[in-house]
């Protein structure tokens, strides 16, 4: 069990985030200050046994559109998740999702920086 609360770090602001909804597969934490950060555990088991944990972090603000200028509620989300048949164990897992961030992360995040602006 994740500890209650959990803490992000966004642009080196922390953000203290509470749970605000635990279900037998997913937990939720929020900002309660303004809402506008939410961020979300889910492990779930499918039908073939193949295990997918994910945890996601939802931003939200207030923009103006480009087309009418009229301010709306926006968000975008960044989500990790890993997913595996029987078989693997959960230290085969952790090194495949390191050598995944490692990768995001070298040479100032180089080449999530790409995968942000579309590169494939």
């Amino acid at each position: 069990m994740l500890a209650d609360p959990q803490t992000v770090t966004i642009n080196a602001v922390p953000v203290t985030l509470p749970k605000i909804d635990d279900r037998p597969t997913t937990n939720v934490y929020a900002d309660l200050a303004n809402g506008s950060t939410l961020y979300t555990t889910q492990r779930v088991t499918g039908k073939d046994n193949r295990r997918r944990s994910s945890a996601s972090l939802q931003k939200e603000k207030i923009a103006a559109d480009a087309l009418t200028a009229i301010n709306a509620r926006i968000n975008g989300s960044s989500t990790f998740s890993v997913a595996y048949p029987t078989g693997f164990t959960a230290v085969e897992i952790e090194q495949q999702a390191l050598a995944l961030i490692a990768w995001l992360t070298a040479s100032s995040n180089a080449n999530l920086k790409k995968v942000i602006a579309g590169e494939r």
